[in-house]
């Protein structure tokens, strides 16, 4: 493969929901750009695109896949991205990484859930967008009903240049509106007959002609002077206004095919090449320099060097980053500096992706995506620069797991091996999130969905990994509500020999939220040896970690120790950390002990008409409401709720909205939990409950 210059190279991202056809009309392309010798399908798991094995399993795009298609003396990047929401981050971070978007839609389907989600964001990002109305073949296919629906979801300013010939099994092809000549093709879909338009389209062909027409001169005053002048465009100033508007995100044409059968894929194809504007007509990124200014990086090669990772991949030979070049140059064996982490690497091969094999490029140029391997400090999210004038792109942002599950290794998995192994496909996976929670002693790994932490799972399985998941222990916490006086606290211990001694006395008070332990010292006259009252303190704090009402730590308590007594043979710190122990303890027990709850900040994101229906479920979550706000076409529910009344939450906002809703989470503060409800996770924890008085 040659290398290309900016202005011959285009970025698109595939999206759309899942089975729609994404990634088969990637296949498709592949057959027809002759990257491949065979139609690849995702059902039978021959797919090139979708090669791992958690992909083959599930017969969907996970990972974001990266293509380089030559095709009319240009190159397309196709970045082919998942259509689930388990796997939403990558699919945002890619679509931030490429210029311009195609957008598949079903015929049967039509325009589902995860298909106005990404166009939103590309929305967000004013990219060109072009629609592809996949699986004509399909029986319900209809392209009228779809594109109706495309122009209330989407947008009005879709606009149809193709017209389908047949539908369901009946579809042979289409008719194109700007040539105005009608394409069909062979079995395999690489040869195209051109052939003048059926007499029964005439005049639908006219009409959508028409329409287009108009929609094209109102996009631009010189084109609407013409048409005014003329009542027509000729079909050069059809051309250039659709590519204009197409590349100025003012209209959004929208073709028709089957992906399935190769029909219609190669005149999509000459379609982004004539209208998706090149690399070098791309956006401006903005980042931040030495300083802190803002600094400017347009999309050429002579500007000095910005580029970021927008992917880790792992391969055969180590771990590769996907880069977006923003301007300036790559070249293959040469330094690079790491602005995100302040040092320099060394760049080994610069390749490019195509089926089933990597091409070393001795360069890559501003607009270009690349591969580069055995990088030791890039993670997804760093930015490389030009060392002297230096600029930092902001890292993607990754939204909290809205679904966490406690870890337990199974069988004989060694631990290390266990947290290496989690450790590099954090790496490969923003979205994936593992901690340790010392209130409850569990590691938990969270995620964007039950999708994607079992795809997890698997890649832990294919090394030898075996874990099993449970819910989460809520991590509550005790507290008290009373204040209590002058409580002993004694450890008396003679076996033969030195024995142990220890007595103090303790007042125990309520903190302010959020204080943890007060611990005052108020020992005079020398009760307690000074040497012996930071043992004291270390045992109160170590029966806090353990609890006192059901297990779970205890917090915001003000001890005053302020008597004790002690032996001048017996008495050791051990004997005053038992003391303090168990004068805690007791005190705790008599302050009128209460369990806390932590509770989390919710934001559910839901179109209006389920707005009535989920507020009932908060309240019945006892969640409490803060507030509601509009947020283009959703309507956003912000509320303070239960951590443990989030637990099932994903699936029930799934299933309750057919997958429109989706929400996020943030920690919020704890607070006293009901009597009714905290006695029942007070009974439950019992068991685990160790009371060591002695």
């Amino acid at each position: 493969m040659r290398n290309y210059s900016e202005a011959e190279i285009r970025d698109v991202v595939v999206i759309g929901h899942g089975g729609s056809g994404k990634t088969s009309l990637g296949e498709a392309i592949l057959f027809d750009a002759k990257l491949v010798t065979r139609l690849g399908r995702v059902d039978d798991e021959t797919s090139n695109l979708d090669s791992e094995p958690e992909e083959k399993k599930r017969k969907g795009t996970i990972n974001p896949h990266v293509t380089a298609v030559e095709w009319q003396k240009g190159k397309l990047n196709l970045i082919d991205t998942s259509g689930q929401g388990d796997f939403v981050v990558d699919t945002m971070i890619a679509i931030g990484a490429a210029d311009s978007a195609l957008c598949v839609v079903s015929a049967s389907d039509g325009v589902q859930v995860y298909t106005e989600k990404t166009w939103e964001e590309a929305d967000a990002l004013h990219m060109p967008r072009m629609i592809f109305v996949n699986k004509m073949e399909r029986e319900r296919a209809d392209f009228a009903v779809v594109l109706d629906q495309i122009h209330r979801v989407l947008s009005p300013q879709a606009v149809a240049v193709q017209l389908p010939i047949g539908s369901e099994s009946s579809f042979e092809g289409m008719v194109d509106l700007v040539a105005q000549k009608a394409y069909r093709f062979s079995e395999d879909g690489r040869d195209v007959t051109v052939s003048d338009v059926p007499a029964s389209l005439a005049a639908a062909t006219k009409e959508a002609r028409d329409k287009l027409i108009e929609e094209v001169a109102g996009s631009d005053d010189d084109l609407m002077a013409a048409y005014f002048d003329h009542g027509t465009l000729t079909d050069e100033e059809l051309q250039l206004g659709l590519q204009r508007a197409v590349a100025a995100g003012k209209l959004f044409p929208v073709f028709c095919g089957s992906a399935a059968q190769n029909r219609g894929v190669q005149p999509l194809l000459d379609a982004m090449v004539a209208w998706f504007p090149p690399a070098s007509a791309g956006r401006t990124r903005t980042g931040s320099g030495k300083s802190g200014s803002e600094v400017r990086r347009s999309p050429k090669s002579s500007e000095p060097l910005s580029a970021y990772v927008f992917k880790i991949i792992p391969t055969e030979v180590g771990k590769m980053a996907l880069v977006r070049i923003v301007s300036g140059k790559i070249a293959a064996d040469s330094p690079i500096w790491n602005a995100s982490h302040d040092k320099g690497e060394r760049v080994g091969q610069l390749y490019v992706f195509t089926p089933g094999k990597r091409t070393s490029v001795p360069e890559a140029h501003a607009g270009d995506i690349v591969g580069l391997a055995k990088l030791k400090l890039t993670r997804i999210g760093d930015t490389f620069s030009d060392e002297k004038e230096l600029v930092k792109f902001a890292a993607p942002t990754v939204p909290a797991p809205v679904v966490r599950y406690s870890l337990h290794l199974k069988g004989k998995t060694d631990e290390a091996k266990l947290a290496q192994k989690l450790h590099d496909i954090h790496e490969e996976d923003l979205s994936l999130s593992v901690e340790y929670d010392p209130a409850t002693k569990e590691t938990l790994i969270g995620g964007c969905g039950p999708v994607h932490i079992e795809a997890t799972l698997d890649k832990l399985r294919r090394v030898g990994v075996e874990v099993e998941l449970a819910p989460p222990r809520v991590p509550y916490l005790e507290t008290i509500r009373g204040r209590v006086k002058n409580i002993e606290g004694k450890h008396k211990k003679q076996t033969g020999g030195k024995g142990q001694f220890g007595v103090c006395y303790l007042d125990l008070d309520p903190a302010p939220r959020g204080t943890g332990l007060v611990f005052e010292d108020a020992i005079v006259g020398g009760s307690i040896p000074r040497q012996f009252i930071p043992s004291v303190e270390k045992g109160i704090k170590e029966r806090m970690v353990r609890g006192g009402l059901a297990g779970y730590p205890i917090t915001d308590v003000k001890v005053r120790l302020f008597d004790g007594k002690y032996h001048d043979v017996d008495s050791d710190s051990r004997s005053f950390e038992m003391a303090g122990s168990k004068g805690f303890l007791a005190a705790f027990k008599q302050a009128s002990p209460v369990l806390l709850e932590p509770y989390m900040k919710i934001e559910v994101s839901i179109p209006e008409e389920y707005m009535g229906s989920i507020i009932g479920d908060l309240n019945n979550r006892r969640a409490h409401i803060a507030g509601m706000e509009a947020k283009g076409k959703y309507q956003i529910v912000i509320a303070q709720i239960p951590m443990s009344e989030t637990l099932d939450y994903s699936a029930f906002l799934r299933s309750a909205t057919g997958g429109r809703g989706s929400f996020s989470l943030a920690t919020s503060h704890y607070a006293e939990m009901p009597q009714q409800l905290a006695d029942k996770v007070i009974a439950s924890a019992k068991k685990h409950v160790e009371e060591e008085e002695e």
